[in-house]
C-alpha cells in the first residue's frame, strides 16, 4: 500500500474522531451552562433584591439620622421650652419622616432629662404599658432624645429570613444652651 494513501486514511479517521468529540463536548458544555444558569440565576436575583432592600434601609436610616440631628439642635436652642415638648418634637419628627411611615402614630418619640451617674432608662417600646415621655428640660440640662419607627421590608425578601419589621431608632444626648 502506498504510505501517502495510508497516512491520508489515518488523518481522515483522526479528523472524524476529533470532530465527533468536539461535537459531544459542545453538547456537554451547553448542558453545564444550563445547569449553572438554573442554579445561579435565582441566587443572583436574590442578591439583587437584597441589595435593593439594604439600600432602602440605609436611606431610611440616614433620613432618621438627619431628623434626629434637626430635632436635637432645635431642642438645644431651647425652642421646645416655649411650647409643649411632645407636640413640638412630634411635629418636627413627622415633617422629617413623612415619606417613610404610612401611619404617623407609629413614630416613637421619647425625651428625657439626662442625669450623669443616675439610671437614665427610657421606657421599653416593646412593653405593653409603653407610654412616651417628653421632658426637654431647662437651660443647661443634658437631654436624651430617642426617636424611632418600625417599618416592614420593601421587597419581602427579609420576611423569608423571619424578619417581619425593621426597627429604626436613634438616641442622641445633647446639652441645652445655658
Amino acid at each position: 500500500m502506498n504510505t501517502a494513501r495510508l497516512a491520508g486514511r489515518l488523518s481522515a479517521r483522526r479528523r472524524a474522531r476529533v470532530a465527533s468529540l468536539t461535537h459531544s463536548q459542545r453538547w456537554w458544555v451547553r448542558g453545564v451552562t444550563a445547569l449553572e444558569f438554573a442554579l445561579v440565576a435565582p441566587l443572583a436575583i436574590l442578591v439583587l433584591f437584597f441589595s435593593i432592600e439594604m439600600g432602602i434601609m440605609t436611606w431610611a436610616d440616614a433620613t432618621l439620622e438627619v431628623a434626629a440631628s434637626r430635632i436635637s439642635r432645635t431642642g438645644q436652642l431651647g425652642v421646645f421650652a416655649k411650647e409643649d415638648c411632645t407636640v413640638a418634637v412630634r411635629r418636627l419628627f413627622e415633617e422629617s419622616m413623612a415619606g417613610w411611615v404610612g401611619n404617623k402614630k407609629s413614630l416613637r418619640v421619647d425625651v428625657l432629662v439626662y442625669t450623669p451617674g443616675a439610671a437614665n432608662q427610657l421606657p421599653d417600646v416593646d412593653d405593653e404599658k409603653y407610654e412616651p415621655e417628653c421632658n426637654a428640660g431647662d437651660r443647661g440640662d443634658m437631654v436624651m432624645y430617642r426617636l424611632g419607627f418600625d417599618r416592614p421590608g420593601f421587597s419581602g425578601i427579609l420576611s423569608w429570613l423571619g424578619i417581619r419589621l425593621l426597627r429604626f431608632e436613634r438616641t442622641v444626648i445633647i446639652q441645652n444652651e445655658p
